[in-house]
């Protein structure tokens, strides 16, 4: 007979929807943490904002799963009845209005930034370091992004991968973070999503311990984005793209 002890610290996801302006916009399954960090990241990373400053009000209910911001200079909202919106894969389900054809029209990201391989995959090691809802439930993902500059790194965590990433980016812009300094480093595949949210902070490496996609690959080689996957030694580590930003 199979005895059964106590279960494990599990995963905390809960739904959370976004207001802007007091219109719902969208509702994703995600990790009810830092959620003032999701929705300033969300809406930067789909170019609703385009820096902190466009933003009135944000005001966050955990407990129900609620954020309200006020955008008073926004004309058009991305309302499900008039724009697109594209279920992104993986875990936690995001949601995008952004196709790879729209963010093949980003503009490219020319900033001369470059990063030794070493430091690359020391910063993916950091990242890991403070992944504590990892460590304690290995089911959710990291994103942490290093400002080169000043050797700071943010790291959010989240069942899904992109809202991980949306909560770093969000936090960077909160700190008045110069994106061209930035890179960004993952536990979860990259996808065009990403690579989007990326080419719109003007990111201009990424890395993660996972894969990078096709359409991925082709967007980032296209706005000038070196992307590393399998970041785990320089023996295993694969480089999507030949930016020119990587340095042994």
């Amino acid at each position: 007979m199979v005895e059964f002890g106590e279960l494990p610290p599990m995963p905390v996801e809960r739904p959370a929807t976004l207001y802007i302006n007091d219109q719902e916009i969208v509702t994703l399954q995600t990790t009810p943490s830092h959620l003032d960090d999701w929705a300033l990241g969300f809406l930067f990373g789909e170019g609703i904002i385009r820096d902190l400053g466009e933003v009135a009000r944000l005001s966050v209910d955990e407990d129900r799963g609620m954020i309200w911001v006020d955008v008073p200079g926004l004309t058009e909202l991305p309302d499900a009845s008039t724009r697109k919106r594209y279920l992104t894969a993986g875990c936690g389900k995001g949601v995008t209005f952004s196709s790879l054809k729209d963010a093949l029209l980003l503009k490219r990201v020319d900033h001369p930034l470059t990063v030794r391989v070493a430091d690359l995959l020391e910063w993916v090691k950091e990242m890991q370091r403070n992944t504590p809802l990892y460590a304690a439930t290995g089911g959710v993902h990291g994103a942490g992004l290093k400002n080169v500059r000043t050797g700071e790194m943010i790291v959010r965590e989240d069942i899904g991968r992109h809202n991980a990433l949306d909560k770093a980016i969000g936090a960077a812009l909160r700190a008045g973070w110069d994106f061209t300094q930035v890179v960004a480093v993952s536990t979860g595949r990259i996808s065009y999503e990403a690579a989007t949210k990326l080419g719109r902070a003007r990111i201009a490496v990424g890395a993660t311990l996972t894969a990078a996609t096709d359409q991925a690959v082709r967007l980032a080689t296209h706005l000038g984005i070196d992307l590393v996957g399998y970041a785990r030694s320089p023996k295993h580590m694969v480089v999507y793209t030949r930016c020119g930003r990587l340095l042994l």
